[in-house]
């Protein structure tokens, strides 16, 4: 009798431990589960105006980088076609700044119109041409002398004449107060021949041949673009890695996660198989009145 009495304590014991021990893990996963969940989840509402912000940022950065790098490219370019004033690349596509008011206005020669084109123009020409090519109503670009030093100038061919067997020009600007020119132009002195032009370019070209404007507008916002790009390289890095850490985190967590669910589950079977053996015991037990 009085080992019956202890078997049916002992399995009280260990029926109540395993009524208890034996839900307490399946209950706490789905709370935590559904905690993260809902965390992860507040924490994408929050970042989705962040990143429309950003995107909107990162747009706008873009924009400025594409059209500095095109400025810078437009300005160098111009910078290598006409290094200084009162030179000619020898280039085929020439760009001249216009620095007075010579051809601004609209000038009649046979019955035909031409207009020229402001001060602070910017002129695309090309050349030089065979001596044919230049003709009456053309705009050339020239070399003279002047207190004897070479100068350029820009205006339009008026009359051809030959002149003891060779072709010469007489030029004029289109301003009507501009005067004749004082000598006829030969062929090897028209350096280039109008194409078209750009009005107010002419100054922004002149402003950057200036003293250390080309520094200005040009290296040092190319600098500091270039930092900036590093920057980002530097910061896409960083995150990559962060990533891959907080990747490698989750997946130890999930690991440890399931080894304490397995480690629930082999303490939970352990119970159902001592109870089952101490059930199979009780009933091996012989009964009171019972021959052995």
């Amino acid at each position: 009798m009085e080992e019956k009495e202890q078997l049916k304590a002992e399995n009280a014991v260990l029926n109540e431990e395993a009524v208890t021990e034996a839900p307490s893990a399946p209950a706490e996963a789905p709370v935590a589960d559904a905690s993260t969940e809902q965390k992860g989840a507040n924490d994408k509402k929050g970042d989705k105006p962040m990143t429309k912000k950003k995107k909107i940022l990162n747009g706008i950065l873009l924009g400025v980088q594409i059209l500095l790098v095109v400025v810078a490219l437009i300005l160098t370019i111009a910078m290598i076609m006409n290094p200084k004033q009162g030179e000619v690349s020898s280039a085929g596509l020439k760009l001249l700044p216009v620095l007075s008011d010579s051809m601004d206005g609209e000038r009649e020669i046979d019955g035909v119109v031409y207009k020229g084109f402001p001060a602070g123009a910017l002129v695309f020409a090309t050349g030089p041409h065979a001596e044919d090519d230049y003709e009456v109503g053309d705009v050339i670009t020239f070399e003279f002398m002047k207190d004897g030093e070479r100068e350029l100038n820009t205006h339009r061919i008026v009359k051809v004449e030959i002149v003891d067997g060779v072709r010469k020009y007489r030029t004029q600007g289109d301003n009507p107060n501009a005067p004749l020119d004082s000598t006829l132009k030969v062929a090897g002195s028209v350096q280039a021949v109008y194409s078209f032009h750009i009005n107010k370019l002419g100054y922004a070209l002149t402003w950057v041949r200036s003293g250390y404007n080309f520094i200005y507008v040009i290296i040092i916002p190319l600098g500091l673009l270039l930092l900036y790009n590093i920057y980002l390289v530097a910061q896409i890095v960083i995150e990559g890695r962060m990533k891959k850490a907080n990747a490698v985190a989750a997946e130890q967590a999930k690991q440890a996660a399931l080894a304490s669910i397995d480690e629930e589950e082999i303490k939970r079977r352990a119970i159902e198989e001592y109870l089952k053996s101490q059930a199979a015991a009780k009933d091996d037990t012989p009964h009171d009145g019972e021959s052995e």
